[in-house]
């Protein structure tokens, strides 16, 4: 049997009375008081609780239930029981009509097992965890095209239909906290030519048919990022045309104008230029801007629809201030400064070092260390000669020490339990120093999540602490955030449900006031939606899965939490992530519609009459 690792989502939850059953002995309440026990119980139950069907490789069906408990609450009576449904992925094909008013059986009903028998089919209890076997799949289907639903039954009537899609719910991680290092200010860096790494991110628009790019162009582009003082080590492209015209065309366009670009950069290096480029036609961004015009109908067309609209001339004209936007490229460049001769040879960085420490030149010390770690990391020099680098143990070298602790974090093989002893101590020589402190908590925080026994009330007194600190309030909130998602744990493995729901509000609280990347806003959707907040973290996910740069892994997790809720599916903002999902990656979107056993959501969410035209129009068979 595999092990349970689903996100606990059914749909629909409760049928009533549709059609009438003909077989199974199965009866359809004409109203929800036939099924007032089934209601009260399933209301009342905690979210940690889980139940769902599966099916096994070999074709065996068994019913997990998470909680002997609530099992015998729900299922006390002899009629008491459940069936299940199989659904074959032959039935949604694009070939076959729609039906809007699907039966209550949407495939083979197998017999219903009841009270007695399930007791005796009970094949699995520990932990108060309820495993029972149900049967075996009817040998004509194939298990990997199938998907089982569970039919909840109350002295044989029919009181719930569950459809069980397929969400991974343990992904998470914490928000990323950072360690403080100590650097040179921007006028000090300036006296060095800058930073010796940087990441920049910018727009540059496109005319209509243009697929040249003209060097001149690009020029106060190069003026501004100083590549006289930087080499551009890799730049990802992401160019977007408007969508009129065929897709063939638009898609040579742009990648016409993005190789243009890199060239244009290459111009002006030696180095070889990595570069990633993607090419797009702006469908998402046609659909935000039409909202509130005379173009709004085109929401409601098909993109084929649209692009026959567009040969329109009069309509073109009228639409073309908005399509203009669209025509564009995001770029992304990872640049990394340029040094000197003398910078390059490890035995004059040495010399150097040692000279800046024998005369405290703290400033001068801190511009080779981070030229060492520079190099490191491109392995240009090995990580021993960071042992070559010898820095007397005393306060007036805080900043170097506490730099030389964070890289050996960062780029070492050393433990966790090594590198917190290290910043111990630190604080022994640097008592007052407040990003020690930081770095410090933040490595404990780090070692709770991985096992590690912390005094918690300790280390909430310690955060508490830094508030008096001169550090920022966001990165105290960051703590603060990863925190209680710990404690949220904590509270969780001792079944304190009640705590746990506090420490998990905090935890939402917080988060709103925090400036998260794209990857922690998809951790932290993934631990609330761990803990069954599936709302929460929607709405979490929600603005910035319609942005045309968000992160693919965040689009479509925001998917997997709510496209089941078909009231979403009506709303125009909803239909332009789906357009987001699709247009960043198709065919995992096609994928969310394969059958569970094949890695799928659930192809069952073809029977929306938006969704099957959507996905017959975007996938290939």
């Amino acid at each position: 049997m595999k092990k349970l690792i689903f996100l606990f989502i059914l749909l629909p939850t409760f049928l009533l009375a549709q059609t009438t059953y003909d077989n199974q002995g199965i009866k359809l309440p004409k109203n929800r008081k036939k099924c007032k026990k089934y209601l009260t119980v399933y209301k009342t139950m905690p979210t940690e609780i889980r139940y769902q069907i599966e099916l096994d490789e070999d074709g065996v069906i068994y019913f997990h239930f998470s909680d002997k408990d609530y099992l015998d609450r729900l299922f006390d009576k002899r009629k008491d029981g459940i069936a299940v449904d199989i659904v074959s992925s032959h039935q949604y094909k694009c070939d076959k009509d729609f039906e809007s008013q699907p039966s209550s059986s949407n495939g083979l009903l197998l017999p219903p097992m009841y009270k007695k028998e399930m007791t005796k089919n009970i094949v699995s209890d520990g932990s108060g965890s309820v495993v029972i076997r149900y049967g075996v799949l009817p040998f004509e289907f194939n298990p990997l095209n199938v998907e089982c639903n569970l039919v909840v039954l109350q002295k044989k009537y029919l009181c719930a239909y569950h459809i069980t899609p397929n969400v991974v719910s343990n992904a998470w991680d914490l928000l990323e906290m950072g360690l403080f290092k100590d650097s040179l200010t921007l006028d000090e860096k300036q006296s060095h030519n800058g930073e010796l790494s940087k990441v920049l991110k910018f727009t540059i628009p496109f005319d209509k048919n243009r697929t040249d790019f003209d060097t001149v162009n690009i020029k106060p582009l190069y003026d501004s990022l100083e590549l006289t003082d930087y080499n551009i080590t890799k730049i990802s492209i992401r160019a977007y045309s408007s969508v009129e015209g065929t897709s063939v065309r638009n898609i040579e366009i742009q990648r016409g104008r993005a190789n243009s670009i890199v060239s244009a950069l290459q111009t002006y290096q030696m180095p070889e230029i990595i570069s990633h480029v993607s090419v797009k036609e702006n469908w998402v961004e046609l659909m935000r801007d039409i909202k509130g015009t005379e173009f709004e109908y085109l929401k409601n067309l098909s993109k084929e629809e649209v692009k026959k609209e567009l040969k329109n001339s009069t309509v073109l004209t009228k639409v073309e201030p908005i399509l203009k936007s669209h025509r564009k490229a995001l770029i992304k460049l990872q640049l990394t400064m340029k040094v000197s001769i003398v910078e390059n040879d490890p035995l004059i960085l040495k010399q150097l070092f040692d000279q800046s420490i024998k005369q405290e030149n703290i400033k001068e010390a801190l511009y080779i260390q981070q030229v060492v770690f520079d190099k490191i990391k491109g392995n240009q020099i090995p990580s021993s000669f960071i042992e070559k680098l010898e820095v007397p143990q005393t306060l007036v070298y805080g900043s170097l020490l506490n730099n030389f602790a964070i890289f050996d974090y960062e780029y070492n093989d050393t433990t966790l339990d090594e590198n917190i002893k290290n910043f111990e101590r630190l604080l022994e020589i640097l008592s007052n120093n407040p990003k020690i402190r930081y770095n410090l908590i933040a490595l404990k925080i780090r070692a709770w999540r991985e096992g590690k026994h912390i005094n918690i009330q300790e280390l909430k007194k310690q955060i508490n602490e830094l508030d008096k600190l001169d550090i920022d309030p966001i990165f105290i909130r960051r703590l603060w955030a990863n925190y209680y998602i710990l404690v949220t744990d904590y509270y969780n493995n001792k079944m304190d449900y009640k705590s746990k729901n506090r420490s998990l509000a905090r935890v939402y609280n917080l988060y709103k006031r925090l400036d998260l990347t794209d990857d922690d806003l998809l951790s932290f959707a993934q631990y609330l939606s761990r803990y069954h907040k599936l709302k929460w973290a929607e709405s979490v996910l929600y603005k910035r899965a319609k942005d045309i740069d968000a992160d693919e892994n965040l689009i479509f997790y925001f998917l997997e939490l709510s496209i089941y809720n078909y009231k979403n599916i009506r709303s125009s903002q909803y239909r332009m992530i789906l357009l987001n999902a699709i247009e960043k990656n198709n065919k995992r979107f096609c994928n969310l519609f394969l059958p569970k056993p094949q890695g799928g959501y659930t192809f069952q969410l073809l029977d929306n009459e938006f969704l099957k035209k959507t996905y017959c129009e975007s996938c290939d068979f």
